[in-house]
């Protein structure tokens, strides 16, 4: 996956959803006359966010997971709209609702959902569930093992290319965040065995030295992969490894809110 360099000229949804909604509604000038208005600003709407999901990643970091729910909740609110209108949808309309939400589906899954350890102080990773769901094999899923000792500021799992409903609703203390990019996390140890640092970088990167891989892969290539059982002194398991001041969180990759 490619690096993607800051947008120069950031959107907002609100923004974005705007300016499909003027071409969607320029497009419609002609065919929508003879339709009730609450059906043409339907169909436009449907039309506008099938339209502007493929530009979600233009938008910053913050603004993404937002304009993801706020496309479903106006999805909601217009065919409430025609629900009062029609006694049964014509199929036009329902096929640009059915665009509309297979473009949100692909949005969602284009981007790294990762869990991030917000704090303060440490997390003991617990386990979670029903990870990687059974609902379907696509896609990618990392986790680290529960157990592991997360610092604040750094991923503890993330997803691909497919929904996880247990990790969606959040550990506590974390928040998902739709990155560009899988990452991995590496705690660097010297050679007395003390934590210097977690690198944070791209999943396709190379490790510092004297560093450990924090995240696990779970799921990949359609493969459910047998999670590790280190034993109770593997080093990322230990407090005495950390010391009496956390050491700091370093991210290499592109870290953009």
């Amino acid at each position: 996956m490619p690096h993607r360099p800051p947008d120069p000229d950031p959107l907002t949804w609100t923004a974005l959803l705007a300016r499909w909604m003027d071409l969607a509604k320029a497009s419609r000038v002609f065919e929508g006359r003879g339709l009730e208005p609450g059906t043409a600003v339907a169909i436009i709407t449907f039309e506008a966010i099938a339209m502007a999901m493929p530009h979600v990643n233009r938008l910053p970091i913050e603004e993404r997971a937002f304009a993801l729910d706020q496309a479903t909740v106006l999805l909601d609110a217009r065919r409430a709209d025609l629900e009062a209108a029609f006694d049964e949808v014509p199929a036009f309309i329902e096929s640009a609702d059915d665009a509309a939400v297979t473009a949100i589906t692909e949005a969602r899954r284009c981007f790294a959902w990762t869990i991030v350890w917000e704090g303060p102080g440490t997390l003991c990773m617990p386990a979670v569930d029903q990870v990687p769901s059974r609902a379907s094999d696509a896609g990618m899923v990392a986790m680290m093992l529960p157990g592991t000792l997360a610092l604040p500021g750094e991923p503890v799992a993330w997803w691909l290319g497919r929904d996880e409903p247990m990790l969606a609703r959040g550990v506590a203390g974390c928040r998902a965040m739709p990155l560009d990019e899988a990452v991995q996390v590496w705690r660097v140890f010297d050679q007395a065995g003390a934590a210097t640092a977690d690198v944070v970088r791209c999943a396709d990167d190379d490790g510092p030295d004297g560093g450990v891989p924090l995240i696990v892969p779970r799921l990949l290539d359609a493969r459910r992969l047998e999670v590790p059982q280190p034993d109770a002194g593997w080093p990322p398991f230990a407090a005495e490894t950390l010391g009496s001041e956390l050491p700091p969180v370093r991210w290499d990759a592109p870290r953009l809110w």
